[in-house]
């Protein structure tokens, strides 16, 4: 089959763009051509062989103004160019298929500008517009979904006909499978010598890109919040992509500069959580949280936010979720006693592991190539 991808902006470090990715190359591996419709492609690596593409130029100062100029160059593109299935990765109408990656763009609207300012302000009236052309109940899009609460959110909003949501499972590389225990523990050592983490320091970790919404600010808080002596065993290590200037400001002001790091984007995730004790997730808003699962295909234990859609695998891994809505003085409480409380953190590695072992996270990609070729 000739198959089109349409994404506003490619980099390799996104969660929706490695999803992207491999749903690609599942379509390879059947020998489909995927041809990627994009505005940005920030990637220098190798293309796979038989996927192509093709940046579309596009006008206007905002990214609501961008995201329409995009939707319509690419709708007159799609008129003549061949293809047999359109599977849209940003909110667009006409798509076959949408990845809805994210929660309802409308929900966010209301929360933050009301009903009110969802209607009058541009950028919110222009993504709601969007949103509301790929879930309505007049659309033919299928919806590839990733948690309940996702689908029952958009039809709660939408009326979407239930029929037109297909479930994707958990879905992240094989090299996140926690490797031998002697591999894993030499992987760990040479990455925490990296890091400059001493062999009996705590090694907190949040991977993530977007730190507000993923709630860097409130782990770095409830990082200060630990007790002195705490704290001088303890490290915090971010890695993604994100605005790091506040981020330093907030450590430098709380007094913790000197145990906090920034890495940036990464790509030695894998050996990050390998060497990492505990992560940590107090996102404000999460779809998902595919980091999550490959925390816990790791055995690396997970102390998350509520508003993660993959919260569910945390608590079943014996993990921790903190409840809604969310609390910094829960939240610093909770951290501590997980440190504090002897064999508390033993016992959720254990748990992470014999959870990480047995559990499969590792076919959303296969499923959505199903789904997209008719064949589920």
């Amino acid at each position: 089959m000739n198959i089109v991808f349409a994404i506003f902006k490619y980099f390799p470090h996104g969660g929706l763009q490695r999803d992207m990715m491999r749903i690609a190359e599942a379509l390879l591996a059947r020998g489909d051509r995927v041809t990627v419709f994009c505005h940005r492609w920030d990637d220098d690596a190798p293309l796979p062989e038989g996927l192509a593409i093709r940046t579309v130029a596009v006008s206007g100062w905002s990214n609501h103004a961008r995201a329409e100029s995009f939707i319509r160059r690419l709708t007159n593109e799609l008129e003549t160019f061949p293809h047999d299935r359109f599977v849209a990765f940003n909110r667009m109408p006409g798509a076959d298929f949408y990845f809805a990656a994210d929660n309802p763009f409308y929900s966010t609207a209301i929360r933050n500008v009301g009903k009110l300012g969802s209607r009058l302000l541009p950028r919110y009236r222009t993504f709601i517009a969007e949103e509301r052309a790929v879930f309505d109940p007049a659309a033919k899009t299928v919806v590839m979904y990733l948690t309940p609460r996702q689908k029952n959110e958009y039809i709660a909003i939408y009326r979407t006909p239930e029929e037109r949501f297909k479930l994707l499972p958990p879905g992240i590389p094989g090299d996140r499978r926690r490797p031998s225990e002697d591999e894993a523990e030499a992987r760990r050592i040479a990455k925490r010598r990296e890091l400059g983490a001493k062999k009996h320091d705590t090694l907190l970790l949040q991977v993530g890109s977007g730190f507000r919404t993923k709630g860097v600010d409130r782990s770095i808080a409830a990082f200060a919040s630990l007790p002195d002596d705490f704290r001088e065993h303890t490290r915090l290590v971010v890695a993604g992509r994100g605005k790091e200037r506040p981020l330093k400001k907030l450590a430098r002001r709380l007094g913790v500069d000197d145990r906090v790091t920034l890495l940036g984007a990464r790509d030695d995730v894998a050996d990050l959580l390998l060497a990492a004790d505990l992560m940590i997730h107090p996102a404000r808003n999460e779809a998902t949280g595919t980091v999550l699962i490959e925390a816990l295909a790791a055995g690396l234990p997970v102390l998350c936010s509520g508003n993660c859609g993959f919260a569910d695998y945390v608590r079943e891994s014996g993990g921790v979720v903190l409840h809604n809505p969310f609390s910094q003085r829960i939240f610093n409480k909770v951290l501590l006693r997980t440190l504090s409380v002897p064999d508390t953190l033993a016992d959720l590695r254990q748990n992470a592991l014999g959870y990480g072992q047995h559990a499969d996270f590792y076919h959303r990609a296969e499923v959505a190539a199903a789904i997209i070729r008719g064949e589920a």
